[in-house]
């Protein structure tokens, strides 16, 4: 028996390391093998293609909103904010697609003229004057929707020029301010929002320190060049209303 002690001793070797061999775990492809869309084989067996956009003017995380819904379901986005950059996989086709979209929507930020009327208007007789030629429209406009003012005057007026995606800041008359900001800019529809558009009235400086208080505070979603009306306070039990007109136009592209 001592003779045959080796050969069984190797067969049962043998029979111990057989299922290592053959009943293992799949060898994980290396790092640089794994698609990043999640595709088995990757890009080029997909029929995908890698195009890397440069954005201007819009954010990075912008672009992203705006093209993820033309991803396929093999499809990818890497952003990458410190250089600008948009990294798309995708197919020929939608790549074409996302390029348009991205052309039209990363241009140079609007300019957009905004000019802003406070008209005071109140129940008791007037001093008979014609109203100005600035406000002579916005009365006919306000004796249609009401009748119960009878006399209007214009405590102040400003133009200023405003930037998509700027704050700015206009005096206008001798007690009041508006401060916005251009959040975005419609070409296709010729919208102009503003996130915010707020008016402000001069109070009583305390020590010396000038103060502001908000009397309307909103957002606006203004046609290009069309004449906005809002009331914007009353005042002393209803007997006096101020209103507001703002009209945001829309300048030509910079080249």
């Amino acid at each position: 028996m001592r003779e045959y002690r080796p050969i069984l001793y190797a067969l049962l070797c043998a029979a111990l390391l057989l299922p290592l061999a053959t009943s293992g775990p799949a060898a994980s492809p290396p790092p640089g093998d794994r698609s990043e869309a999640g595709s088995p084989s990757g890009a080029q067996d997909a029929g995908l293609a890698q195009q890397v956009f440069t954005i201007r003017y819009r954010s990075v995380d912008e672009v992203y909103l705006l093209i993820s819904p033309l991803l396929g379901p093999s499809g990818s986005i890497q952003t990458r904010p410190g250089t600008r950059t948009v990294a798309v996989t995708e197919t020929p086709a939608v790549l074409s697609q996302i390029a348009l979209q991205i052309a039209a929507y990363d241009i140079p930020p609007r300019s957009v003229e905004v000019s802003v009327q406070l008209i005071l208007a109140s129940i008791g007789q007037g001093t008979g004057d014609a109203p100005p030629p600035p406000i002579r429209g916005v009365i006919d406009r306000l004796n249609a929707l009401s009748t119960r003012w009878q006399d209007y005057r214009l405590l102040g007026d400003a133009q200023v020029m405003g930037t998509e995606g700027e704050s700015s800041l206009v005096e206008v008359g001798d007690s009041y301010r508006v401060a916005f900001r251009i959040d975005r800019v419609s070409d296709e529809n010729r919208l102009i929002r503003f996130k915010p558009f707020e008016l402000q009235r001069r109070e009583p400086a305390v020590e010396g320190m000038e103060r502001y208080s908000s009397i309307m505070n909103t957002v606006l979603n203004l046609k290009d060049s069309q004449l906005f009306i809002v009331g914007a306070s009353k005042m002393e039990r209803s007997n006096r209303a101020l209103f507001m007109t703002v009209t945001a136009a829309l300048q030509p592209p910079q080249p």
